[in-house]
């Protein structure tokens, strides 16, 4: 493999990683929030981070002529997965908003769901620097069934929450949001998931 078509595919299982090191985190974290304001800045801090690799790897995109795969198939890679560390990024800060000092079991299960669908992506992009494709679709199959899985979380979620006078009106509300980012999460992992399935198709 030519030096710099393994430098963009480097990108990727780079970014993947800083994107797995910020799901383990948000998942260890949200056991103790007491830290709120030690939270919120690890997390600005693999944010910051993504950025600079998607950033990095757009430059060399720009300078490299000839690409292993398309240049759209690159970027959409970078920028999917750079999407969900931005919404855990978010997350956090509604909980510094909200003053969230404790977890529900909703956000521990949402934030164990993220972390799995996460594992598979890093799987998956180490299957691509070794330009493994036809194993792709093991890793995208298992993201599909995740992100099915934070639906029905969410739905469930959502009808507990709403359950005659079982929460204040100001914890739904905050509740309500809390779940429905991290749920949006999941869709975002589903999108890196469509993008490798789409690079399967094209490179068949």
């Amino acid at each position: 493999m030519p030096k710099r078509s393994e430098q963009l595919f480097r990108f990727l299982v780079d970014i993947a990683e800083n994107l797995q090191e910020t799901a383990s985190y948000f998942e260890s974290g949200l056991r103790d929030l007491r830290q709120l304001d030690e939270f919120m800045a690890r997390l600005k801090d693999y944010e910051h981070r993504g950025d600079e690799l998607t950033s990095g790897l757009v430059t060399l995109l720009n300078a490299t002529y000839i690409t292993p795969l398309e240049r759209e198939d690159f970027l959409e890679l970078a920028v999917s997965m750079d999407d969900i560390v931005d919404g855990l990024e978010a997350c956090a800060v509604r909980f510094g908003v909200y003053q969230i000092t404790e977890a529900t079991p909703v956000m521990h299960e949402f934030a164990q769901n993220i972390l799995q669908s996460v594992q598979e992506i890093r799987g998956a992009m180490d299957r691509l620097f070794q330009r493994r494709l036809k194993d792709l679709r093991e890793y995208t199959m298992k993201i599909n069934q995740l992100e099915k899985a934070g639906d029905a979380v969410l739905r469930n979620a959502l009808r507990d929450l709403f359950g005659k006078g079982r929460y204040d009106v100001l914890d739904v509300i905050k509740f309500k949001e809390i779940y429905e980012t991290l749920e949006s999460v999941t869709d975002r992992c589903q999108d890196v998931a469509d993008v490798l399935d789409s690079i399967t198709v094209k490179n068949a």
